[in-house]
């Protein structure tokens, strides 16, 4: 198989070298065949980003994966090129010459021979790290350089700001036909715990041993969502990774649900991606998302759902979807692939699952002479009924211009 994903970056890193502009990425032999790449840690006090993640943005800026006027993220930077490195045949660590406890630490690299690669002499996860297209997959990482990454951004501390749970743009009145939500738990594909929660103010989603810290996000004002243990999953090396990654989801993320829709906070040190129906995706093929820490962020809009419903309900489009999919410490490209992840978390509001559930209802059962049919789909209109009239008789500033008091349930 042709790696021309391997191929690139060998180019690109050999005319980096040559370039002379990056403090440390330098040859290490005469003859051209080892190098050094400098591999600061962003916790070390003297840590300057401008100087020592300059090489990885440079491989984020030339992916695609950055421009300026994004936020700056080293410890993915870094990550993106050490997953690149090491699942390209041309390049091989050497551990034995990489220096990591000095003051300015780096590390080695090996340029493969392209004979030796032949000879079959590369280690099989090289070989078989690409993609159809023969590029490299981007930050599909083993669970050893995941432990590499959250040890990273352990380093890049973040203050959370004094900022209200429940200021803003979700302060507003809160319905229980819409405050309700499911939330699933799933390690490795697994559905581990599902729960419901009921509390108008939503939920705090932590592991277990997590204590809170003072009244603002306290249990008395909210409910208390926890992960479920590592110790439940099957899989020596997945349950030691998982207990690594939820040692740094202590602080979780807060979840509160009303008639606008779901919002979400995060306040964790671990990254976390979403992928739903929110303010930033498209309304039927959305991209998941990072979440910036301590802001708050709509990832479900109740009022696109409806439309989309509606849509649904007159055979214009396909079913939209209720659920909102969360992933932690890993970077969520599609939904496609979550039963690959340590940890998803997917939350819908149940009502908006039972209005799905409905229509569905008045789509397989059309109206008919048979008294049962009849009773049921009288029963699904009803239900439709009530919650868009409790939707509608909210004011506040997102209400669904389409929708009206009263509106009628067309079939």
């Amino acid at each position: 198989m042709s790696n021309t994903g391997g191929r690139r970056l060998k180019q690109w890193l050999m005319e980096q070298i040559q370039s002379g502009q990056y403090s440390g990425l330098q040859w290490e032999d005469e003859s051209r065949t080892l190098f050094r790449i400098p591999w600061k840690h962003a916790g070390k006090q003297d840590y300057n980003q401008e100087v020592d993640a300059s090489i990885f943005k440079a491989w984020a800026v030339f992916k695609g994966k950055f421009k300026e006027g994004d936020k700056a993220e080293p410890a993915t930077w870094k990550t993106r090129l050490r997953c690149a490195l090491n699942k390209s045949p041309d390049f091989e660590e050497v551990t034995e010459r990489s220096q990591l406890d000095i003051s300015e630490p780096y590390k080695v690299y090996r340029i493969v021979p392209e004979e030796e690669q032949k000879n079959g002499k590369t280690s099989v996860m090289a070989l078989t790290a690409t993609t159809s297209s023969g590029d490299i997959t981007d930050m599909d990482c083993s669970p050893a350089e995941l432990e590499e990454l959250i040890k990273e951004e352990e380093g890049c501390s973040i203050q959370a700001s004094p900022e209200y749970w429940s200021q803003g743009s979700i302060n507003v009145f809160s319905s229980p036909a819409f405050s309700q939500m499911m939330i699933s738990f799933y390690y490795g594909g697994k559905l581990m715990h599902s729960t419901v929660v009921n509390h108008s103010e939503g939920c705090r989603i932590s592991p277990q041993q997590h204590l809170g810290r003072g009244a603002l996000y306290s249990s008395d004002s909210m409910q208390s969502v926890h992960f479920p243990p590592a110790e439940l999953i099957e899989y020596d090396r997945q349950r030691h990774v998982t207990r690594k990654l939820l040692g740094h989801l202590e602080r979780g993320v807060l979840v509160r649900a009303n008639q606008e829709g779901i919002f979400i906070k995060r306040l964790c040190q671990s990254r976390v991606f979403w992928s739903g129906q929110g303010e930033m995706g498209s309304q039927y093929s959305p991209m998941p998302c990072k979440l910036d820490r301590d802001a708050v962020v709509k990832i479900f809009d109740t009022g696109r759902f409806l439309q989309a419903l509606q849509l649904y309900q007159e055979g214009q489009f396909p079913a939209p979807d209720p659920t909102v999919t969360l992933c932690f410490g890993e970077e969520l490209h599609e939904l496609s692939n979550a039963k690959s992840k340590l940890i998803i978390v997917q939350i819908s509001v149940v009502n908006c699952q039972h209005l799905l559930d409905a229509v569905n209802v008045r789509r397989s059962q059309p109206y008919c002479n048979n008294p049962t049919l009849e009773m049921s789909d009288s029963g699904a209109t009803d239900q439709m009924a009530r919650i868009y009239q409790d939707l509608c008789s909210y004011s506040g500033p997102q209400r669904p211009a389409c929708y009206r008091d009263n509106m009628p349930i067309t079939a």
